[in-house]
């Protein structure tokens, strides 16, 4: 999940039907609207968008809970096309995390070397390669507000992408290398090139770009990311040793996403983390709006600063 980066958003598909899960516990699923209806030639001819119906949620430990029902017409299709969904949940849901599937990569190029500076989006096939409305990274608004440095490197990473920030899709393949797709935000010489893969930064930043005073701002932003960075699988065990400890300081983010961690490496400092943050959410007086701020949800979405 990117713009900003805030982990990994798993997902189990049907022929007709999709469930997501942002924390390994609890799964939206929706039915797509698509299937509702026998002319769908002709609604694709018209170019018209069918918007998925949510089925519901479900967890292991709530089982079952159905949405609204909005279409009683169609309710029948949807419960069929639901179940369906809702079987193949409690089928693989113990095999999470899922390996990753998005090899399609949007980057913010470096004005001054064409070169991918930082990724700003993904998608797991061509069809998800669209132009955003704007070429621009951002290490997120709640992020900026909680970390000065933050705010530091996203100046800092506009200024590198210059005045007329471009954008390429690329195809990652299975050595790291990576095959340009289309161009965005303006054509750009390197439409048809095949990068190596040590063109394109493991943490979804340049530091190679940075002066040795903004490669501090950077650190400072991977250890506030660290509870979702370690979503990531092919991190390093002295990476996984590091995000490990300084994700301790963030004991709810850490407790929200620890089901979608390959591994764990010190069980008692994460044990530790894990009796702050239950301590934390069980205070006399908390306020769930505040909590609420820092969910990984898969509906958020970044609005950019004016």
């Amino acid at each position: 999940m990117l713009g900003p980066f805030r982990g990994v958003m798993h997902s189990v598909v049907t022929e007709w039907a999709d469930a997501v899960t942002t924390d390994g516990r609890g799964w939206t699923l929706y039915v797509r609207g698509e299937c509702l209806y026998d002319d769908l030639a002709d609604l694709e001819r018209h170019a018209v968008s069918v918007p998925d119906v949510k089925f519901g949620t479900w967890s292991e430990r709530a089982g079952l809970r159905r949405a609204p029902i909005r279409m009683p017409t169609f309710d029948a299709r949807v419960r069929a096309e639901g179940g369906r969904l809702l079987a193949a949940v409690q089928r693989h849901a113990a095999e999470l995390p899922f390996a990753l599937a998005d090899h399609f990569e949007l980057w913010l190029l470096n004005a001054a070397t064409g070169l991918p500076l930082a990724l700003i989006a993904s998608g797991c096939s061509m069809h998800d390669c669209e132009a955003p409305a704007g070429a621009r990274w951002t290490p997120g608004q709640l992020c900026m507000r909680e970390l000065p440095e933050a705010r530091e490197l996203n100046n800092v990473i506009a200024e590198l992408a210059g005045a007329n920030p471009q954008a390429q899709w690329f195809e990652r393949h299975a050595d790291g290398s990576g095959s340009a797709r289309s161009a965005v935000a303006g054509s750009h010489a390197r439409l048809r090139q095949t990068l190596p893969s040590a063109c394109f930064a493991p943490l979804f930043v340049d530091a190679g770009a940075l002066s040795e005073q903004q490669q501090g701002l950077l650190s400072a932003l991977l250890r506030w990311q660290s509870p979702a960075l370690l979503q990531l699988p092919d991190l390093s065990i002295e990476q996984r040793a590091r995000f490990e400890a300084a994700a301790c300081a963030h004991a709810l983010r850490l407790a929200e996403q620890l089901p979608l961690y390959p591994r764990v490496l010190d069980s008692s400092a994460v044990t530790a983390a894990l009796v702050e943050a239950r301590l934390r959410n069980s205070r006399p007086g908390k306020d769930p709006k505040a909590d609420a701020a820092h969910s990984m949800s898969p509906d958020y979405i970044e609005i950019p600063d004016a």
